[in-house]
């Protein structure tokens, strides 16, 4: 990959991680109108969707070097995190999608060490997910 296309993905990346660094500040300096753990929990879900895509191109991409698990198991992380949604707990919400986060993260690191996620990427998703998480930790000790 070019650096500047590992520029811009960086870019975006962090970039992403901004909704949820602002939810988390509007819990704790609210403002009129905006519910900061709504926020977080529907924009996580449309973002663990996202990575299970990202897992479903590498499996159709490099399927001899997958885990023949991983099309099953990107499915049902993305449906959990919708299935998180309809919790009525915002707390359970923020506690499945961590773990959403987390299992999708442990796949990228077999994925790095089957040769199928550059190291490049596989830091900046360490470090995505990191402050993903930070952040959904600190909005679920709000609740």
């Amino acid at each position: 990959m070019k650096q500047l296309d590992i520029i811009l993905a960086n870019t975006l990346t962090y970039s992403g991680t901004l909704p949820l660094i602002g939810s988390a500040v509007i819990l704790y300096f609210p403002v009129a109108g905006l519910d900061g753990a709504f926020i977080a929990s529907t924009y996580s879900a449309v973002i663990i969707s996202f990575l299970c895509g990202i897992h479903w191109a590498a499996y159709l991409f490099f399927a001899d070097r997958c885990p023949r698990y991983l099309l099953l198991s990107s499915n049902a992380v993305a449906l959990l995190a919708w299935v998180s949604l309809l919790a009525t707990n915002q707390l359970i919400t923020t506690v499945l999608q961590v773990f959403c986060f987390l299992y999708l993260f442990a796949l990228d690191s077999k994925l790095r060490n089957a040769g199928i996620l550059a190291e490049w990427f596989y830091r900046l998703r360490r470090n995505a997910t990191s402050i993903v998480v930070l952040c959904l930790l600190v909005i679920a000790g709000f609740l």
